[in-house]
């Protein structure tokens, strides 16, 4: 056979192998394929970044060239990486005498170019190790075992250049697509089989749903404000943990905004499940400082939390991947880090006295935090009264429908709304079947919500409301001594008062006595006879009516004493037992009636 012969016989065997095989029309013993390079591990893919800054020039005039590190972005790990290109070529002397001649290469090139060289190579080593005979499917075998192996870079990984990052996480993340949308999978919520292209993987678990079951469950939890459990929904997801790990409790973290994109949720839906979410982060987190303005109450500016895109597709990854790690708060020590920008109403205002900016310089003090505000202590009050607090966090929870079995959306402790006792998560219910126990039998009582009512909680809810009742008796009591003392002190004064009054009174009593005589008889004539007789017998009994009834002094100074008698009687509550005859004198001639004649 001739070497023509050869070369077409080991083609068509090529093709009859590999269908991707594509030969040049012009020369036909000329072909291409395409080697599919998909690791049996991830390959690590580290992305350089910006340099750092050039150094300052030293003290002596010459600049200083040190070796700047490499700065990386972070590792991505790709599961597929565009094909390499294989481009072989049957000179007249093969197999007998050359070896077929090797170009491979990738688009983008990101396969070092030495590494491809010495792929090349390893053609003329098997042709040679081979006897020089036909070695095409040999080395296309070797070229898909080095395409598993990732050609060697496994555990060192590879460095690029940023340029390439978006083209090479693209094909990865489309070639994923691709074949998950041409497979068939079991929805976890329908148990219905459903095609790929109408089904999604949660990126962080793998756990396969349908769109429509996730759009119904999401759309109804983000209308009802219960962000928490925007997750995966498969009830086993994050609490099996590799083997040698020992099992522990992790907070479940909520879907990324780009997630719920890929399920097509609706626009306004995402956005207000991201509104809610970082409004949520935000109260939760202590170091938030809210704008001072009553009609406001926004929260201020900050790095921890940046603005909301308006395209979705910009959100940030890590404002859902460090959700269980806290962030450390960078206490800064100029005093421009006082000043707070109210995202809301953009009112500048002070960190520490929560007035209006006064600049760097200006000397403030802290607010007292036990100085509420009118609408602080009706909310405080309006939490204490008609919410029950978490046993595990200590969330305030209401009810206002259903049985008493609560699950807190902070944590999802199960616990009993009437006691705040902890739940069983497999059996909620059997702390309501328990005799003897106070909650048993009450799994539906208050079905209708508390309303703030107290007869049948128990626990740390009775408690709150009995130290409640407490606190109020003990404010109405001291009221009524202070209400007391003030009237003691009243009733004290009005009595030193018509004292005083009545010492003047007795002191003008006996001046008036001796002048009184002398204005009777000094203008007056003597008379003689029965009429100086008659003067005489009338005027004894006129001395004594004279003298018998009291002055218009001792009249009003009885009165005094008997209203004082009444004001002290008051005071004491003993009101009750005055007799108000003591305001009356018989012998008062302004209440006597002249008899006429």
């Amino acid at each position: 056979m001739d070497t023509e012969d050869e070369r077409e016989e080991e083609l068509s065997t090529i093709s009859a192998i590999y269908p991707e095989l594509l030969l040049d029309p012009i020369d036909p013993f000329t072909a291409s394929l395409y080697i599919p390079v998909r690791p049996s591990n991830p390959l690590a893919l580290r992305f350089s970044s910006a340099p750092p800054p050039s150094p300052p020039d030293s003290d002596d005039g010459y600049l200083k060239l040190l070796p700047l590190p490499a700065h990386l972005d972070g590792t991505h790990l790709v599961e597929h990486l565009p094909p390499l290109h294989l481009m072989l070529s049957l000179p007249e002397a093969y197999p007998a005498d050359k070896p077929p001649k090797i170009t491979l290469s990738t688009a983008p090139q990101w396969l070092p170019a030495d590494r491809l060289k010495e792929l090349e190579r390893e053609c003329e080593k098997l042709w040679d190790e081979y006897g020089r005979c036909q070695i095409l499917f040999s080395y296309i075998d070797f070229l898909q075992q080095q395409a598993e192996q990732a050609f060697d870079l496994e555990l060192t990984g590879l460095d690029l250049p940023s340029s390439l990052k978006p083209a090479l996480l693209d094909y990865d993340a489309c070639t994923k697509k691709a074949i998950f949308d041409a497979g068939t999978f079991d929805c976890g919520i329908c148990l219905e089989p459903k095609k790929g292209s109408s089904c999604y993987r949660m990126r962080r678990c793998g756990h396969v749903f349908c769109q429509t079951c996730l759009q119904d469950f999401y759309n109804n939890c983000i209308t009802e404000g219960d962000v928490g459990r925007v997750q995966c929904l498969d009830p086993t997801c994050g609490k099996d943990a590799p083997a040698g790990q020992k099992k522990k409790r992790r907070k479940e973290k909520t879907l990324h905004p780009k997630e719920l994109v890929a399920i097509q949720l609706e626009e306004s839906m995402i956005r207000r499940y991201v509104d809610m979410k970082r409004k949520k982060k935000q109260e939760a987190d202590k170091s938030t400082v809210y704008c001072p303005r009553t009609w406001c109450q926004g929260p201020a500016r900050s790095e921890k939390y940046p603005p909301i895109p308006q395209d979705l597709a910009l959100y940030p990854e890590s404002s859902s991947e460090d959700e269980d790690d806290p962030e450390t708060v960078k206490k800064g020590h100029s005093p421009s880090d006082r000043l707070a920008i109210c995202s809301k109403c953009s009112f500048a205002f002070c960190k520490t006295c929560y007035a209006g900016w006064h600049g760097d310089f200006a000397r403030c003090w802290p607010r007292n935090p036990s100085e509420l505000s009118e609408e602080e202590k009706a909310s405080y009050d309006y939490i204490r009264t008609h919410t029950s607090p978490c046993p595990t966090c200590s969330s305030p929870t209401q009810k206002t429908m259903g049985c008493n079995h609560m699950r807190c959306v902070q944590c999802a402790t199960h616990f009993c709304y009437l006691c705040g006792a902890w739940l069983c998560p497999d059996n909620p219910y059997q702390h309501f079947n328990k005799p003897g126990t106070e909650c048993f039998q009450k799994l539906w009582e208050l079905e209708e919500g508390d309303e703030g009512q107290e007869g049948a909680f128990v626990g740390a809810r009775r408690w709150e409301q009995e130290a409640l009742a407490v606190a109020q008796a003990a404010d109405r009591e001291e009221a009524e001594a202070l209400q007391r003392e003030e009237d003691e002190a009243a009733a004290r004064a009005l009595a030193e008062q018509l004292d005083a009054q009545d010492h003047a009174a007795a002191a003008a009593q006996p001046a008036q006595a001796v002048q009184q005589p002398a204005r009777r008889g000094g203008g007056r004539r003597p008379r003689g006879g029965r009429v100086a007789a008659l003067d005489g017998r009338r005027a004894a009994p006129a001395v004594q009516q004279h003298e018998a009834p009291p002055n218009q002094q001792q009249i009003d100074a009885a009165a005094a004493a008997a209203f004082r008698r009444f004001v002290e009687l008051a005071v004491r509550d003993e009101e009750d037992g005055w007799d108000s005859d003591e305001l009356e004198d018989d012998q008062d001639e302004r209440w006597i009636i002249p008899v006429r004649r």
